[in-house]
């Protein structure tokens, strides 16, 4: 056990030497190419944007870094928790970019003007789109970290909200049990029913506060944390075979399921007998109106208006013949004298 630390332990040494060797060779590229950029633009008096040069070399050093710190970052996504400070100086340079008024090129054009406005592309502009828009807002990262935008005064400050402390404060204790429980072996040979046995609560505690935040109207996780917690129970799931507490919910779920049928099946039932009463007094309704008699005498012709019509065209036709037949007995009796 103490050779396998020991070893680690030169291993990280000669990682870490390895590291700041590269750094150095970093550093020394680094001035290199500021110098030979220098020298470029002191021979090259026919370069119409030269004096804003040096200015747009500064925002491609910050774009480099913050590209480099989201590539690096990129499996699992961490850019909103690891890469702020990028970003920050990326919108830093970009916003003296815009501001860029007094400083102007061989024919007078301020270099903000040239930058963005003077060409059929501007580069920039794309850079500033690819880092602010598809990097920082599709990863959500306004969810997670609180940015003072003091760009007038060079002095934006941020911090992480309230729930990214207790995300990372529950996954620290956790990710300390599973350290405590698998010193003893190899993660690989070893049996991880020690780890799913004791570190159990944590890890409970862990998911119950992200899905309690993750199902909040209006609260959201940066893609930051979501992928950290995919991670975290794709291992402990999958890989490690550990179990959870969903035996509890599984049996408030069939006691749900149970008395929602139990509730739907009586709600019919009541519906169903409610229907057959009312039809079994339309029926007794119906019946008790045909066993009735027709109405008769004066009555019907009251209840009855088709009677009173026909009456009423009688009564018309009978005194409509017999004044016809009183005029042609005058006209005939006229006839006569």
């Amino acid at each position: 056990m103490f050779k396998q630390t020991a070893l680690s332990f030169n291993d990280l040494v000669a990682r870490r030497i390895m590291f700041q060797g590269l750094l150095w060779l970093l550093r020394l590229s680094y001035f290199h190419v500021i110098a030979f950029e220098n020298e470029r633009l002191g021979e090259e008096p026919w370069d119409l944007d030269g004096p804003c040069q040096p200015y747009i070399q500064r925002f491609g050093d910050t774009a480099a870094n913050m590209v480099r710190c989201a590539a690096s970052f990129s499996s699992p996504p961490k850019v909103c928790t690891t890469c702020v400070s990028e970003f920050i100086a990326f919108k830093q340079s970009e916003y003296e970019l815009h501001r860029l008024t007094n400083v102007s090129s061989l024919d007078n054009t301020s270099c903000s003007q040239v930058i963005f406005s003077n060409y059929l592309v501007s580069y920039i502009s794309e850079l500033s789109i690819v880092v602010s828009r598809r990097i920082w807002d599709q990863s959500r990262c306004d969810s997670c970290v609180n940015i003072s935008w003091k760009l007038e005064e060079n002095a934006t400050m941020y911090a992480f909200t309230k729930n990214v402390y207790n995300f990372e404060d529950r996954l620290l204790r956790w990710r300390h049990c599973v350290m405590n429980y698998s010193l003893d072996g190899s993660l690989l040979d070893m049996n991880y029913s020690t780890i799913c046995e004791n570190c159990l609560p944590l890890f409970n505690s862990l998911f119950h506060f992200y899905w309690d935040v993750y199902v909040t109207p209006g609260i959201d996780f940066c893609l930051d944390v979501e992928t950290t917690m995919n991670d975290t129970m794709n291992v402990w799931h999958n890989v490690w075979g550990c179990a959870d507490d969903r035996g509890h919910h599984r049996e408030r779920d069939w006691t749900f399921v149970i008395f929602s049928v139990v509730i739907l099946t009586t709600l019919t039932f009541l519906f169903y007998l409610g229907s057959y009463v009312r039809s079994e007094r339309a029926n007794r309704t119906l019946v008790q109106y045909s066993r009735l008699g027709a109405p008769g005498g004066v009555r019907s012709r009251i209840l009855s208006s088709s009677a009173l019509a026909d009456e009423f065209v009688e009564q018309q036709g009978s005194s409509s013949v017999q004044g016809t037949s009183n005029v042609l007995t005058a006209s005939t009796a006229e006839d006569r004298s």
